[in-house]
């Protein structure tokens, strides 16, 4: 009779256990893959720049040639950005664009927070590189988490970023704050285009104007 009241009790425990472990699995936040925790530097010219951090006067310091395209309503203008012109709390500035070589650029975007901000102290919150659009070679004074993206083939970048959506072309992380991306050519599998963006920003692939 005891042993059969201390199976009894014993199942008891057991069933509360496992509710109670059930209840926990449910209520347990999705996890979302997150960049917050390791931020992806990218160097152009030995210039670190982190997404989200660095801001645009140590590329203007660096003699980078930056412009912001305008539309004035029926012609897109260039003209080199100001870092004294002011940047309105909680606004942004997309269309920022600089030659790395002769066939490689980047696109920037900037943006101010709670406060109103000189363009040169703007953080950067948006990098997206165009590696391939005049020729097949690849800059070799650009690197991303320290590896050259001369060396930066598909394989090499999925052993760098295991946990990272991997597809035969692309791998791609989308976080809770970050998006990053990076593209490889067909048949080669050479790094072409790369993506890191923080928010919901538009991502332009065009090259900067003044290559029309």
């Amino acid at each position: 009779m005891k042993k059969k009241i201390l199976r009894g009790i014993a199942l008891m425990l057991s069933m509360v256990f496992l509710t109670g472990c059930s209840q926990k699995e449910e209520e347990a936040p999705p996890e979302l893959l997150t960049l917050a925790e390791y931020s992806v530097p990218v160097t152009i010219d030995n210039i670190e720049i982190v997404v989200g951090t660095t801001t645009l006067q140590p590329l203007l310091d660096a003699g980078l040639s930056i412009m912001v395209s305008e539309w004035t309503g029926d012609q897109v203008l260039e003209r080199e950005i100001d870092p004294e012109e002011i940047l309105a709390a909680g606004t942004s500035e997309t269309d920022i664009s600089f030659w790395i070589t002769d066939s490689a650029f980047a696109r920037l975007s900037l943006e101010a927070a709670d406060t109103d901000v000189r363009m040169g102290d703007a953080v950067v919150s948006r990098l997206a590189l165009h590696l391939s659009h005049l020729t097949d070679t690849l800059p070799d004074n650009i690197s991303i988490d320290g590896v050259p993206v001369t060396e930066l083939s598909r394989a090499r970048a999925g052993e760098m970023f295991p946990d990272y959506e991997q597809e035969d072309l692309s791998i791609m992380q989308q976080g809770e704050d970050y998006k990053c991306t990076f593209m490889f050519m067909p048949g080669t599998y050479a790094l072409y285009q790369f993506s890191l963006v923080k928010g919901e920003k538009e991502e332009s692939i065009l090259p900067p104007s003044t290559i029309w």
